[in-house]
């Protein structure tokens, strides 16, 4: 049986991947969303501490940007007249709601170059860093 301190993270995965189901994160390729858990790394949260955290190479370039930027592609840049993308917005938008359930501050970490690894997380408020990964490859 799973202790109690579990049941909260599974249900917010069980959200999370609800919600990213069948979306993509549109860059030059199509990636889907992932779920990903990490230990928040101790002291100031910042894209240099974060990149640490997932192992990236010390010297891999590491930004931040707002859920909203992140996702404005999908929603706020959305082709009026591509009838796909309007069929997906209020999907995305969703999204960016269930992102912003898991904790009041919802940070966006990109880490790397050309595939970069891009990080939708939030503290869940029991030390762990929660939310949804994709990649965007920029050449």
């Amino acid at each position: 049986m799973p202790n109690d301190a579990s049941v909260p993270d599974a249900a917010v995965r069980a959200r999370l991947e609800d919600a990213a189901r069948g979306l993509l994160y549109t860059s030059e390729s199509d990636r889907p969303f992932t779920y990903v858990s990490l230990r928040r790394p101790t002291g100031e949260l910042t894209p240099a501490s974060f990149a640490t955290a997932i192992g990236a190479p010390p010297g891999t370039p590491a930004a931040e940007q707002t859920v909203d930027a992140f996702l404005a592609r999908h929603i706020e840049r959305a082709p009026a007249d591509d009838p796909a993308m309007q069929t997906l917005r209020p999907k995305y938008e969703a999204l960016k709601a269930e992102l912003r359930r898991v904790g009041s501050e919802v940070r966006v970490f990109r880490v790397g170059s050309i595939e970069v690894r891009c990080f939708a997380v939030a503290d869940d408020g029991r030390g762990n860093l929660v939310g949804l990964e994709t990649v965007s490859v920029e050449t």
